[in-house]
């Protein structure tokens, strides 16, 4: 059974809360759930084509080769990608680091499309392959 819907699904949740903690003065956390809203959907881009990672970097790499280097989807999603891993990074385990409202903002905005262009890809690979 595929893993595509449920991964999607986490990653729209991950949005919704990371939009939350925004609307609660919260960047640390909604800069840590935007970046894993676009770690499912990556994850779940990776399961169109069979593809699986256990690591985030890993997951980063074989999105940047099977969907980046092949043109099927735009190089910025793979910087949005790399950008809310390292402020995930800084969020979640360097305590003396301050980060802005404006940093999780463009982390937020970066994953609301990152998302919305995954699901589009993954519905019409669906389509396609009906």
């Amino acid at each position: 059974m595929s893993r595509i819907p449920q991964l999607l699904q986490l990653a729209q949740d991950e949005l919704e809360t990371a939009q939350l903690l925004l609307d609660n003065d919260r960047h640390r956390a909604c800069i840590s759930r935007a970046y894993y809203a676009m770690y499912h959907a990556s994850q779940a881009l990776l399961e169109v084509k069979s593809i699986t990672s256990k690591t985030h970097k890993g997951t980063i790499q074989q999105f940047g080769l099977h969907f980046i280097k092949t043109g099927e989807l735009p190089i910025e999603m793979a910087r949005a990608l790399t950008d809310g891993y390292d402020l995930r990074q800084l969020s979640d385990y360097e305590e003396t680091i301050f980060l802005t409202r404006q940093q999780a903002e463009i982390v937020l905005n970066s994953a609301q499309e990152f998302v919305s262009q995954a699901q589009q890809y993954c519905s019409d690979t669906d389509r396609s392959s009906r």
